[in-house]
């Protein structure tokens, strides 16, 4: 029985490597295995290439060299040039973001200030051409509205163009000094007062907008371009080594409105004849004439005030034939403004802040006469709009 399953086994051992024997020589014979042996002699054949070209004992192109089975590519690989480490860039800060403005050409047609050396403190270079073409449409649209009937609307309006004009322009004056020289308007009477008890007037709201380097406010109250019942304790043209600066790069000139308010029984008026130095209009010439001889490298801005329906009580005038009105006080600083070639910040003209109209009033007066704050605010920033495009030689 043991042997009879002892020869079963065998049986079954003998046909299973048969069956193995056989799958073997199928593989063997598939195009797969074939494809291998090729594959395995190429490689044996690299190999021995690679043997050959290693060895050191053939020389440069002899026999050995040329035995190599044409067959295989021959790979020269390129020698990698030495090199030296590149050191890491040494740690520094990030760029710092600067504020100054992006420069372009001159504008043309502007003015450049220069200070006493000759040494050129600003220039319109920040302008660029499209910048220019905005400014140059808030003016026109701001000209049309100065022939809107006066107004608190029209007041607001004009204000609103202003700003955008100083917004678009974003100049600033950092090396300039400016001066203002005038009467409580300009020292800042009615308006609100800083931490340290001075007053804020548009001179405060001017330099807001246009960033001086130095600014000087010599405001009075009560100031006079005349003397009158002969005390020249407030006539500016007694004073004007105090009050003007003798190295101001600008200087604002805001005065006349005292004048004509001033109650004395006789007021001499005067004439405009380069000759007499009587009266408002003899001293008004006095302080003006003189001012290209004596503060040649300053820039003469003249302002005159807006409409107000405040009156004075005198009745008798000389050199003049009847009773003056406010515009008449005007235009003697008209005349002596363009005959000496300087700008004119026409405040009366265009009814910027008349207060004849009530609503202007109540909301821009603190007083019968000097502004609010709000007041000031607005003809500050209409001041400061007004130098700054005459700079840029948008305007004359």
């Amino acid at each position: 029985m043991n042997r009879r399953k002892n020869e079963e086994r065998k049986a079954w051992l003998t046909l299973t490597l048969i069956i193995v024997l056989v799958v073997a020589a199928a593989l063997f014979l598939t195009k797969d295995f074939r494809e291998y042996l090729r594959d395995y002699d190429a490689f044996q054949e690299y190999k021995n290439y690679v043997m050959a070209q290693e060895g050191s004992a053939a020389p440069e192109g002899g026999k050995d060299a040329a035995s190599v089975s044409e067959n295989v590519p021959q790979v020269v690989e390129s020698p990698v040039p030495e090199t030296t480490p590149t050191p890491a860039p040494p740690e520094s800060e990030p760029p710092k973001e600067s504020n100054e403005p992006q420069r372009y050409e001159v504008l043309a047609g502007s003015r450049t200030l220069s200070d006493v050396s000759g040494n050129v403190i600003w220039q319109a270079d920040t302008i660029s051409p499209e910048t220019e073409q905005l400014l140059r449409g808030y003016v026109t649209e701001r000209s049309l509205v100065y022939t809107w009937q006066n107004s608190y609307e029209k007041t607001l309006k004009i204000n609103e163009l202003d700003k955008k004009i100083l917004e678009a322009a974003g100049c600033a004056f950092p090396n300039v000094k400016i001066n203002f020289v005038g009467d409580s308007v300009t020292e800042g009477v009615g308006g609100n007062q800083d931490a340290e008890g001075r007053q804020i007037s548009y001179v405060n709201y001017v330099q807001a907008a246009l960033q001086f380097g130095e600014v000087h406010n010599n405001g009075r109250s009560g100031a006079t371009i005349a003397g009158y019942n002969n005390n020249d304790e407030l006539a500016i043209g007694a004073h004007e080594d105090e009050l003007f600066v003798k190295d101001s790069d600008i200087t604002v000139f805001y005065a006349g409105l005292n004048d004509f308010l001033t109650d004395v029984e006789v007021k001499n008026f005067g004439v405009l004849d380069n000759g007499t130095t009587g009266g408002y209009c003899g001293q008004l010439q006095k302080i003006v004439n003189p001012l290209k001889t004596n503060y040649p490298n300053t820039l003469f801005f003249f302002v005159t005030a807006y409409q107000t329906p405040n009156t004075s009580s005198t009745k008798e005038y000389t050199n003049f034939n009847g009773i003056p009105t406010l515009d008449d006080y005007m235009n003697p600083l008209r005349t002596l403004a363009q005959q000496n070639g300087y700008p004119i910040i026409d405040l009366y003209s265009i009814g910027l802040m008349d207060m004849h109209d009530a609503l202007t009033a109540q909301n821009l007066l603190a007083d019968s006469i000097h502004p609010n704050d709000a007041g000031y605010r607005i003809l500050g920033e209409h001041i400061a709009a007004e130098i700054l495009l005459y700079c840029l030689g948008i305007i004359e």
